[in-house]
């Protein structure tokens, strides 16, 4: 009896096995679908597994051809963005090396951005690549960002001619200003000279910060140009800090360590990263008044942090926060257009270095960033 039970026990495991593996593929599918970007998974070669139903309405639309699932299934997808050769051939290859890079494991991730313009239609994707548990493959996503790259431009075009528009009265307040120092430099003494010298010295950073402006925001790919020099970073620190106190007085601001370097970069520049990391330190804080800030020397680098323990950066945030334009959501309404932290990680970057955050909703955030000794 046992000998004949056996065999039935090993099909009805056999088909149940065969129930549930139907089930999961089923699952997966209806995952896959339900989702609007085209979505690719492909093995550790690079070879296409599977795609959805997005990929494929995608494929029809942008080809003659009536394509099905199947037809991508076992295609090389690293071979396809390697042996493109139209338009967006250095994307392709772009797409190319950072695919290649998560699949063997040395990006935890890779995402892109690049165009996809047909005749009646223009368009932007960004590409998202994310590996699969033990490197065994990885999951490629494209969404179209469209909208979202058409209000940045719309937003780009506006600083543009904002930043245009402000030169002109500042360069009058500066003739003014001139003037008055020329008129009365024999009389002025006391505070009426130093709100003067103080007037024209702000003049000449807010004139700086309006070029950067158009530089980053309306010449694409066009980098910072710097203005070198050697100084001593502790006492950029140490003059910085105190501004911010000056204009923040409710706030309490400790330097735990500032060491004494010299540095030879853009002293202006690097000054306007300081300024705003403190500033957003405060304007993220509102029920909590203090801010830590730590400058050491590290593996031959400047480790600069500011720590404050405010409302803090949800994790998903804490790479958007350095993009053009973003803003983090809090409960409570702050000004600015969402371009400090991104033309502060321009100016780190022009320096060589890094710029980056840690942080936890609710209990605050810690900016930090490195410059590479070069004295």
């Amino acid at each position: 009896m046992k000998g004949l039970i056996e065999p039935v026990n090993y099909e009805l495991t056999q088909l149940n096995d065969h129930h549930n593996i139907s089930r999961s593929e089923q699952l997966k599918d209806a995952i896959l679908n339900s989702l609007p970007s085209q979505i690719a998974v492909l093995d550790s070669n690079g070879i296409i597994l599977a795609v959805n139903e997005s990929w494929i309405a995608f494929s029809k639309e942008n080809s003659q051809l009536q394509t099905t699932g199947q037809q991508f299934i076992g295609m090389n997808y690293l071979e396809v963005c390697q042996k493109s050769n139209g338009p967006f051939s250095e994307e392709a290859a772009e797409a190319f090396k950072g695919i290649l890079a998560v699949l063997e494991g040395t990006l935890p991730s890779f995402t892109l951005e690049y165009p996809c313009h047909a005749p009646s239609k223009q368009r932007w994707f960004l590409m998202k690549v994310n590996p699969l548990p033990d490197f065994e493959g990885a999951v490629v996503s494209h969404s179209d960002i469209s909208e979202r790259k058409a209000i940045d431009q719309m937003k780009n075009e506006f600083i543009s001619v904002a930043s245009h528009e402000l030169k002109t009265p500042i360069t009058s307040l500066k003739g003014i200003v001139h003037i008055l120092q020329l008129s009365f430099e024999k009389k002025m003494k006391g505070e009426v000279g130093k709100l003067l010298s103080t007037m024209d010295i702000q003049l000449n950073k807010l004139t700086k910060i309006i070029g950067d402006l158009l530089v980053v925001n309306t010449i694409p790919g066009k980098k910072i140009y710097l203005y070198n020099e050697k100084f001593n970073f502790k006492n950029l620190v140490k003059e910085t800090v105190q501004n911010i106190k000056n204009i923040s007085p409710l706030h309490f601001f400790s330097v735990n360590e500032n060491e004494s370097v010299y540095f030879v970069g853009d002293r202006f520049r690097l000054e306007q990263v300081i300024t705003n990391l403190l500033t957003n330190a405060v304007k993220y804080s509102p029920q909590s008044n203090q801010v830590i800030i730590n400058s050491i020397v590290k593996d031959e680098a400047i480790l600069f942090s500011v720590q404050d323990f405010g409302t803090g950066i949800e994790k998903e945030n804490t790479f958007k926060i350095f993009e053009k334009f973003y803003r983090a959501k809090t409960g409570f309404a702050l000004g600015g257009l969402g371009l400090g932290l991104f033309i502060s990680l321009e100016i780190v970057k022009a320096h060589k270095g890094n710029l980056w955050v840690e942080s936890e909703p609710g209990k605050g955030s810690t900016f930090y960033f490195s410059l590479p000794l070069n004295t």
